[in-house]
């Protein structure tokens, strides 16, 4: 971050699953109007590829690295935990 306040990452907001969007670089304005303008257009980043898995088989991995290791991908490379099994685990 590069201006203030610190944010504390809580726990409450992981059991709560809420999304965390920060930004290095701008004031908080700047951050809210780029907010507005990617709602406003309904801007999506493109998604080259997907992965779904869960926490024990942390190797699929590899084949995300592979992906950026040879450049093939055009997007951004997804990792979704825990939805092989359908329900929550907790």
């Amino acid at each position: 971050m590069t201006t203030s306040p610190k944010m504390p990452f809580l726990m409450q907001a992981v059991l709560k699953n809420i999304d965390v969007r920060g930004s290095t670089m701008g004031s908080r304005k700047e951050f809210k109007d780029m907010v507005e303008f990617v709602k406003q257009h309904k801007i999506r980043p493109v998604i080259s590829r997907v992965l779904r898995t869960d926490l024990g088989d942390i190797a699929a991995l590899d084949t995300l690295f592979d992906d950026m290791k040879q450049g093939s991908q055009f997007g951004k490379l997804v990792i979704e935990f825990g939805k092989l099994g359908g329900e929550s685990k907790l």
